[in-house]
């Protein structure tokens, strides 16, 4: 598709700073974005403390561990987070985004559900 970069930073950018946001739901799937993108997001997310559902499809897209990690630690600090979806299947992360999501969910009280899709990525190779 034409969506890349630019597309995804406007995007993180629209929602930056919104104290008030409990759900979103942000797919790219398929899409020429990459760990600027993911960067953007990550850091669009840091610091919001309402954000009860997130639903991230990332799945065929550039990004890696990079992203992983600054989506794992932009979400470590989030107490009302009850359900997350984060799908990276056929993307460029590895085990240093699988170790960051897991600590950064140790010790959580509030997840309800979490789904963590890290399928054909380099976790474990």
């Amino acid at each position: 598709t034409g969506v890349g970069d630019q597309t995804g930073v406007a995007m993180a950018t629209a929602f930056k700073g919104n104290s008030t946001l409990q759900s979103l739901h942000v797919d790219l799937f398929n899409t020429g974005v990459g760990d600027q993108t993911g960067m953007a997001m990550a850091a669009a997310l840091t610091g919001n403390s309402v954000l009860h559902s997130l639903h991230m499809d990332l799945f065929s897209t550039g990004v890696g561990d990079m992203t992983g990690v600054a989506m794992a630690a932009a979400l470590k600090g989030n107490s009302a987070l009850q359900s997350l979806h984060l799908d990276l299947f056929s993307t460029g992360v590895g085990d240093k985004t699988g170790v960051a999501i897991a600590a950064a969910f140790q010790g959580n009280s509030t997840l309800q559900s979490l789904h963590v899709d890290l399928r054909s990525t380099g976790v474990g190779d």
